[in-house]
C-alpha cells in the first residue's frame, strides 16, 4: 500500500479543520519516510486541531521548518505526514525600549533579522545565528543550532508558544526573565528536536547592535593560543582554523593563506574595539581582513554539507591534543575554544569512500572526546550511515530522562519519533 493510500481517511478529516490549501496528498520518500500527505496548519486552533487529528489516527509526523538541518539526528521512518512550520506566523512583536520581541517559528530568521533591524533602527539584533540561510526560527530552537557568533540558543529564550503531541496549546516563560517560575520548560523543548511539541512563537532577548566590528586573522598553531583572544572584552567571535579550513578562507578571499589560523571578530563600543584592534595591529603576522565577510562565510561552511561532519565538546585544556587526534584521523577542523567545540568535517560518499571512512572518524571523534573529556554528536550525515549508527555518541546515560519525558509528552509518538538520542 502507498503512503498516500495509508492517509487518505486522515486527509478529509484535515481538510475540513485547516481548509484545502493547508493539505496536500503526495508520495514523497523523505529522509527514511514514505509520507503521503503534506500539511501545514496555522498557528493556535488549526495546529491543535492537526496535531489532535493525527494522534487519533496514531499517524507519525515528520516536523520540519526550513529543512537546513534535516541531516541532523536519526531518521524518522515511521512518518507517512510531512508537517511543515512555514504558516506558524503568529504576529510579530518587536519591544525597541526594553530589547525583546516575540518571533513567529515558522519565519525564516534572515527575514525576522531584517524586521527587527528596520523597527529598532539597527539598535537591536537576533542573537541567533543558525547554519544556513533559509533556517527558520522555530528549526533554529528546536535544532538548538549555534552559528558562528551566538553560541547558546537557549540563552536567548525568554518564552515559548508550544502545541503538545495533544493539541494542547502550552505556554513557558514570559517576555521578561521574572516571569519565568519554577521549572524553565522553555529549555526543555530548544534541543528537542521537535519530539515533544511544536514551537508557534518564541520571546527573545535580543542584542544590542555593535557599533563598530573589524575581522583579524593571524597564523597560529595551537588551538589553546586562541583563548586569551577570545577572552578580551571585545571579542564576539574566535575560531581556530585547521592548515585545510584556513586555506578554504584563503581561497575565499582571494589570498594564499598557509598554516593553522586563528580568525576573531571585534565588535562593540568604538573605542573599545579600536584600543583591541591596535593590539592585533601590533602581533606578528596579524592582518585585518577588510573584504568579503569571514563570519558569513564560517556559517555558511557549518551549513554546507560536507559528507560527514562531527562535533566535540572538550576541556579547554585539552584541545590542541583534540584537534590533533580529528587531524590524524583524516578531519578538518573548526575550533571554537572559548566554548569547547570543535567541528570536523570529512568530504565522504558512501558509494566511493565506503565504511572504512566513517568507522576511521567516529573512531576518532570518540578518541578525541575522551581526551576532552566530553561528548560526541554527527551534525552531519549521509541518510545511510543515521540508518544504522547512533549519532549522538553514547547516548546511554541520557536514555531513561528521553523516554520518560518523551512517555510524558509525545505518548501516541506521533512527533518526529526516533529522532532523538537512542532512536527516542
Amino acid at each position: 500500500m502507498s503512503a498516500a493510500a495509508d492517509v487518505g481517511s486522515l486527509a478529509e478529516g484535515l481538510r475540513r479543520e485547516l481548509g484545502a490549501p493547508a493539505v496536500e496528498e503526495i508520495e514523497l520518500d523523505l529522509e527514511g519516510a514514505r509520507l503521503g500527505l503534506r500539511i501545514a496548519p496555522g498557528p493556535g486552533e488549526a495546529l491543535g486541531a492537526a496535531l489532535r487529528l493525527l494522534g487519533e489516527a496514531a499517524t507519525p509526523a515528520l516536523v520540519r521548518g526550513g529543512g537546513t538541518r534535516s541531516a541532523f539526528g536519526h531518521p524518522v521512518p515511521r512518518a507517512r505526514v510531512l508537517l511543515e512550520t512555514r504558516a506558524l506566523l503568529p504576529p510579530t512583536v518587536v519591544d525597541d525600549e526594553d530589547g525583546i520581541a516575540y518571533l513567529p517559528a515558522g519565519a525564516a530568521l534572515c527575514d525576522l533579522r531584517e524586521h527587527v533591524r528596520k523597527v529598532s533602527e539597527g539598535r537591536w539584533e537576533i542573537p541567533l545565528d543558525p547554519p544556513g540561510d533559509s533556517s527558520t526560527l522555530g528549526g533554529c530552537l528546536a535544532a538548538a543550532a549555534a552559528g558562528p557568533l551566538h553560541a547558546a540558543p537557549r540563552d536567548a529564550v525568554l518564552g515559548l508558544d508550544v502545541t503538545l503531541a495533544s493539541g494542547e496549546p502550552t505556554r513557558c516563560g514570559g517576555r521578561v526573565v521574572k516571569n519565568v517560575a519554577g521549572y524553565d520548560l522553555a529549555k526543555l523543548y530548544v534541543g528537542s528536536l521537535g519530539t515533544l511539541g511544536v514551537i508557534e512563537g518564541a520571546w527573545l532577548r535580543l542584542q544590542p547592535a555593535p557599533e563598530a566590528r573589524e575581522v583579524w586573522w593571524a597564523p597560529v598553531d595551537d588551538p589553546r593560543q586562541a583563548l586569551a583572544a577570545a577572552r578580551a572584552a571585545s571579542t564576539r567571535v574566535a575560531a581556530w582554523l585547521s592548515r585545510e579550513v584556513a586555506a578554504e578562507l584563503g581561497a575565499e578571499l582571494g589570498e594564499n593563506r598557509a598554516g593553522p589560523a586563528l580568525l576573531v571578530e571585534l565588535a562593540g563600543d568604538a573605542p573599545a574595539v579600536e584600543a583591541e584592534a591596535r593590539a592585533w595591529a601590533g602581533r606578528a603576522g596579524a592582518q585585518r581582513l577588510e573584504q568579503g565577510d569571514p563570519m558569513a562565510w564560517l556559517r555558511a561552511r557549518q551549513g554546507r554539507p560536507r559528507g560527514l561532519r562531527v562535533r566535540v565538546a572538550s576541556l579547554a585544556s585539552a584541545l590542541a591534543e583534540v584537534a590533533r587526534i580529528l587531524e590524524e584521523h583524516g578531519a578538518q577542523v573548526l575550533a571554537y575554544p572559548a566554548r569547547g567545540e570543535l567541528h570536523a568535517d570529512v568530504d565522504f560518499s558512501p558509494g566511493v569512500s565506503g565504511d572504512a571512512t566513517v568507522e576511521r572518524i567516529l573512531r576518532g571523534a570518540r578518541l578525541a572526546a575522551r581526551a576532552g573529556q566530553g561528548d560526541f554528536v554527527v551534525e552531519d550525515a549521509p541518510l545511510a550511515i543515521r540508518e544504522v549508527r547512533e549519532m549522538f555518541g553514547d547516548p546511554e546515560p541520557r536514555l531513561a530522562l528521553f523516554r520518560a519525558l518523551k512517555a510524558q509528552y509525545d505518548p501516541r509518538g506521533i512527533l518526529n519519533p526516533g529522532r532523538q538520542a537512542g532512536r527516542v
